[in-house]
């Protein structure tokens, strides 16, 4: 169960990705989703706390786009999750 989080979405080029910064049962965590995949490029990584998490997601997602489509990673507008 989702206590507290946010998330973001960026669409580069053909890329669309989705980073999340969680707090849940298991603690807070960061990751990077591809959208278009359907897979993580970066499972949950514990992180502590929401601050963290985002900066790590946005770490992992600029060094994934920039190794895959050579983008730059726009600027993001965190939104708050809802809780499950």
């Amino acid at each position: 169960m989702l206590d507290e989080g946010v998330w973001a979405e960026a669409k580069v080029g053909q890329e669309h990705i989705r980073l999340f910064s969680e707090h849940s049962a298991q603690g807070v965590q960061a990751s990077v989703y591809n959208v278009k995949a359907k897979s993580w490029i970066a499972p949950s990584e514990t992180v502590d706390d929401i601050e963290q998490g985002k900066e790590k997601a946005e770490e992992y997602a600029r060094a994934y786009l920039k190794h895959v489509a050579n983008v730059e990673l726009p600027p993001l507008q965190w939104k708050k999750s809802r809780s499950v």
